[in-house]
């Protein structure tokens, strides 16, 4: 989307495996798409919405969860961020990040964290995180890094 940016809002958990599913999950059970936390009155789940089309083509959810790395700070934990393929490399990714953020330092959360795979470390890294912690394996989905922003 170079010249339209993609319509930001907030959608309900059952929203987010439209996109959860085919990007995170696929070939196993949608019910997999589920991620714990979800249904806390405190989380928060957008939806990026295509302007042409207004089909739901990205999602990222917000969780309050402090860092394993950083207990003692305000924490808040992104879960869930997925994109169409047809949809990658046109800042859509990078708009969800922004306005979770934004919500996070509204908030008065002090660091920003999540359990990347290892395929976007690029991204996150491109948009101002940076890893901490040894490579892990979350099975069966993969390798992944622990990254993090301090807000």
């Amino acid at each position: 989307m170079p010249d339209n940016s993609a319509i930001i809002t907030p959608i309900h958990a059952l929203d987010t495996y439209v996109v959860r599913h085919p990007v995170l999950r696929p070939g196993r059970p949608v019910e997999t798409c589920a991620m714990g936390g979800d249904e806390r009155p405190d989380t928060i789940h957008l939806g990026a919405f295509d302007p042409l089309s207004n089909q739901l083509v990205g999602v990222a959810t917000l969780l309050v969860e402090n860092s394993p790395y950083f207990p003692e700070l305000k924490g808040a934990q992104l879960r869930g961020m997925a994109v169409l393929q047809s949809h990658h490399r046109k800042g859509i990714g990078a708009q969800l990040v922004n306005t979770l953020e934004k919500i996070a330092r509204e908030r008065a959360d002090q660091v920003i964290w999540m359990n990347a795979r290892v395929s976007a470390q690029a991204f996150y890294t491109a948009l101002g995180y940076q890893e901490i912690g040894p490579e892990f394996e979350i099975a069966p989905i993969g390798p992944h890094y622990v990254m993090y922003r301090n807000l």
